[in-house]
């Protein structure tokens, strides 16, 4: 029966996600964002939008992307302190009516598109007060999330670190080059550091770091309006 094997690998997907944000709490990693998020310069965030997650089930890197989940909402939860309201979304087009259930059981709201070369529905969400997080993205997508041109703060992968990820001059290396000429270079970077073994070899992606519009830090010395 197709619905208790659902039931079950949800239950699964429960255990695994519990282990592993209890490993992040313990790890340096989040010790690291931790303190990025604290910064007095940040901008106010209201919502956070997840790109790339991936499918949480069917998946040879199902670990990863769990990592990958349990520091999304260890996100959310600090920015959480400041912003109780704080909204959660996700979208890829690769999550199955099982991802999207336990998503949705975490308290994230889906958001669809209809392929990977698609924004979708996430255009209406990221705006000056999002956060887009995106572990995992490839170029096409990162070129189509920047050309929306509205964000103000992501956390993703290390521009840096992913130019070298190609052989000098090769089409990834241009394309690396380009959107971080067009898009990064303008934005605040601060590295995501303190790998401790959160990330096992098999599944380390590339360096993280957190981005932001340095305007912003201006216009945060405006008080702000209490809610």
């Amino acid at each position: 029966n197709s619905k208790s094997a659902s039931s079950r690998e949800n239950r699964q997907l429960h255990i695994l996600y519990s282990k592993t944000r209890s490993h992040y709490l313990e790890s340096n990693v989040s010790r690291s964002i931790n303190q990025l998020l604290d910064s007095k310069n940040s901008p106010r965030i209201t919502k956070i939008v997840s790109l790339g997650l991936g499918s949480l089930t069917k998946s040879t890197d199902q670990i990863r992307r769990i990592k990958q989940l349990a520091i999304l909402l260890a996100i959310a939860e600090r920015l959480r302190q400041s912003q109780p309201s704080l909204e959660i979304y996700a979208q890829d087009p690769s999550f199955s009516k099982i991802d999207e259930a336990f998503l949705q059981s975490l308290g994230v709201h889906i958001l669809s598109t209809s392929s990977a070369t698609e924004v979708g529905e996430a255009a209406q969400y990221i705006d000056e007060t999002t956060l887009v997080y995106s572990p995992f993205l490839t170029l096409e997508a990162y070129e189509l999330f920047f050309a929306t041109g509205t964000f103000n703060f992501f956390v993703g992968d290390d521009f840096d670190a992913l130019r070298i990820k190609w052989p000098k001059h090769s089409a990834g290396w241009k394309e690396a080059e380009s959107l971080s000429r067009r898009y990064v270079q303008g934005l605040r970077k601060r590295v995501i550091g303190g790998d401790d073994g959160f990330w096992d070899v098999e599944d380390k992606p590339f360096p993280m770091a957190m981005y932001h519009r340095t305007s912003q830090r201006h216009q945060g010395k405006q008080p702000k309006a209490k809610l």
